[in-house]
């Protein structure tokens, strides 16, 4: 009798531990990825000229590397995680600091390219340490300032057959959805909508990179009327998010109160072309050949910022309608070519709640 063989399932991706891998992150400013015994900083090619074993050793200490960051949100941090949706169901963990959700000013994190929570790039983390590949630095300086801080999770989506969370880059096997974080998007509704909407905190600003970007331009397109109640400002830093998502509160809004850092060999803090984000767009200053590293060289710039937020007047009260579409590109101070144009609507628009956060 033929009887087809069981395919494999794909075993999981590098769950091994910095400590199995004999390495450790030094504790110097700059938290340098080194060999435990040797004290060797750790390079691409480790092992010599084995090409193959280099290539797999990186994807093991990449993937053990961004895990060990919520250890030390933790640990060294003193940040409470917090299930999202709960414990009693498969679930990710978002870090909030002590008394965060009372605080008179809270800064959520929200990181992008599909990282491991806390993580800004994981190849700037494994080449340049924690200060620059992580929120680590950020959320001490806020910390420092009095602010609570919030890091969210929004791409670690799925359970694996373990139990253990995981991103839709590390890992390829049996999974299931995360309830309420199925998407970035729906992670960062969820977050906003469930805990920090309804929370005793006075002001909100959002430091949100790349991809996040998008995530938090949906809450506000979505929920505007009370996301302009609660947050004081966004930091963008190399967003893709695009105005043109966005209808004339919004965008309104987004020019008054957000401000946009971008990976340009410009002076730091220089203005250049703002693209479609529709609010000031200025230069990081980043003249290296590593564009994640762009976050750790504007963070005074954002916090600096941030500050602002916090002591001026909320934006509020923008109407959420649709005039004429030369009003409106007047108001962002950008040309849009007549096709952009005639795919804008021009009747009025009621945002306010999204499908599912409620």
């Amino acid at each position: 009798m033929f009887m087809r063989p069981k395919k494999a399932e794909p075993e999981v991706l590098a769950r091994k531990t910095l400590g199995d891998l004999g390495f450790e992150f030094d504790k110097s400013r700059e938290g340098v990825l080194r060999h435990k015994e040797s004290g060797k900083k750790y390079e691409y090619d480790f092992f010599g000229k084995e090409k193959k074993h280099n290539s797999e050793f990186y994807q093991q200490i990449s993937n053990a590397s961004s895990r060990e960051v919520a250890n030390i949100l933790v640990d060294d941090l003193n940040m409470e995680p917090i299930a999202v949706p709960d414990k009693n169901q498969p679930h990710c963990n978002i870090y909030a600091s002590p008394g965060a959700l009372k605080s008179k000013n809270l800064v959520v994190m929200v990181g992008g390219n599909v990282n491991f929570c806390g993580v800004w790039a994981w190849n700037a983390l494994v080449k340049h340490g924690l200060r620059k590949g992580t929120m680590v630095e950020y959320i001490r300086e806020c910390t420092k300032r009095g602010y609570g801080v919030m890091v969210l999770n929004p791409y670690e989506n799925i359970s694996a057959s373990d139990g253990v969370t995981e991103t839709f880059n590390s890992y390829s096997g049996h999974s299931v959805d995360i309830n309420g974080s199925e998407t970035a998007d729906e992670h960062v509704g969820y977050v906003w909508s469930r805990i920090i909407r309804g929370s005793g905190v006075e002001k909100v600003a959002f430091v949100a990179y790349n991809t996040g970007g998008i995530a938090v331009a949906n809450v506000l397109k979505y929920d505007y009327t009370r996301f302009t109640k609660k947050v004081a400002g966004v930091a963008f830093i190399d967003s893709t998010h695009s105005d043109f998502q966005l209808g004339s509160g919004p965008v309104a809004w987004i020019q008054a109160a957000a401000n946009h850092w971008v990976t340009s060999r410009e002076s730091r803090g220089s203005r250049v072309g703002s693209g479609r984000t529709g609010c000031l767009t200025m230069s990081a200053g980043n003249s290296t050949d590593c564009r994640e590293l762009t976050p750790s060289l504007c963070m005074d710039l954002v916090l600096d910022f941030i500050d602002k937020c916090f002591v001026c007047a909320m934006v509020v009260d923008i109407p959420e309608t649709m005039p004429n579409e030369q009003a409106v590109l007047e108001a962002v101070n950008v040309i849009a070519a007549p096709s952009e144009a005639q795919m804008r609507p021009t009747t009025p628009v009621q945002q306010d709640g999204y499908y599912g956060w409620e």
